[in-house]
């Protein structure tokens, strides 16, 4: 599942959970449901997090002095 999909699905659950349609054990069950889809988004913002700062590192080792009128 995407990260997308992951906020979107936690979105409906936090409507559910904010409705007066929903019992305790349905509450508890989507409660679960959506502490799962948290960890699994944090999960994979993280991995994102890594990404970038792989590519960033990769990015200032090619970057190369900018010369200016004080340094000439």
């Amino acid at each position: 599942m995407s990260y997308e999909e992951t906020i979107k699905k936690l979105e409906i659950i936090v409507e559910k959970l904010n409705s007066d349609k929903v019992g305790i054990e349905e509450s508890l069950a989507l409660y679960s449901e959506g502490i799962e889809l948290a960890k699994n988004g944090l999960k994979e913002l993280n991995q994102f997090k890594g990404k970038i700062e792989l590519l960033n590192k990769d990015l200032s080792s090619l970057e190369t002095p900018v010369e200016t009128e004080d340094n000439e």
